[in-house]
């Protein structure tokens, strides 16, 4: 087994922020579960496979190439591991190419998300989008980075399958005006209308809302309505998003 050298082991580190992962076009991913669902769904992008548990080692030894894997011993995979106690595998990726949204909308189903910060969040939100099968994820550039350790973790693995991109407030309005919907507690009922058969409803902050740029331009909002609250003042964003989806897809 040929020791990790000092460089090997600071680039693995940069890794975990996002400038470098900008710089490099790779990031990482923690754990067995989700490195084998990368190898099996998505080899093209796997680069490096760091292994510190012998069970995990013949495992990936059956679904992976042999000079993917690298075996290295436990106080190694603590100095690269993002985690206070590390899973045992680490899997070096490149970024997956750049997706771009659709000229026609006709028939997809998009979520915009608008400066959503809590990576668990976000992760739910993409697993939550995976899981009902919409077209798109499109996030404000101040979101958090989908290839935040967090996120990943969170979406499990969905955030490697979902289609995401990048998009400003100010480019998302030139392009679109009637196929946009704002998700506000102050819209119409989604249970009084029927559900649009495609366009972009609009997440927001998790303590803000929805950004004033993006309230004084879109006509339509729609919300959740809460008349059986015993006191809540709103959803979670990610809860808010399961519900919005299910009630988007539910009558096809």
């Amino acid at each position: 087994m040929e020791p990790l050298s000092k460089a090997k082991i600071k680039f693995i580190q940069s890794l975990q922020h996002k400038k470098f992962r900008l710089k490099y076009d790779k990031f990482i991913v923690e754990g067995l579960k989700i490195s084998k669902e990368l190898i099996g769904e998505r080899a093209d992008i796997v680069e490096e496979v760091y292994v510190s548990n012998p069970d995990y080692l013949s495992i990936l030894r059956n679904v992976t190439k042999p000079e993917l894997l690298r075996e290295i011993t436990p106080a190694e995979m603590h100095h690269i591991s993002q985690m206070t106690t590390p899973p045992g595998v680490l899997t070096i990726c490149r970024t997956l190419p750049e997706v771009f949204l659709p000229e026609i909308l006709e028939g997809k189903k998009i979520f915009y998300l608008d400066s959503i910060r809590d990576p668990g969040n976000l992760g739910t939100i993409l697993r939550i989008a995976d899981w009902f099968g919409l077209d798109l994820v499109i996030c404000s550039p101040d979101c958090v980075d989908i290839y935040n350790h967090k996120v990943l973790q969170s979406s499990m693995g969905s955030a490697l399958r979902i289609p995401t991109c990048e998009m400003s407030k100010d480019e998302l309005l030139m392009r679109l005006d009637d196929q946009l919907y704002i998700c506000d507690t102050g819209g119409t009922s989604i249970y009084s209308m029927v559900p649009p058969t495609s366009g972009i409803i609009v997440l927001g902050n998790e303590s803000l809302g929805v950004s004033d740029e993006l309230m004084h331009k879109v006509k339509t909002k729609i919300a959740i309505p809460g008349d059986r609250s015993l006191g809540a003042e709103s959803l979670n964003v990610a809860s808010a998003a399961a519900i919005i989806a299910s009630w988007w897809r539910g009558r096809e």
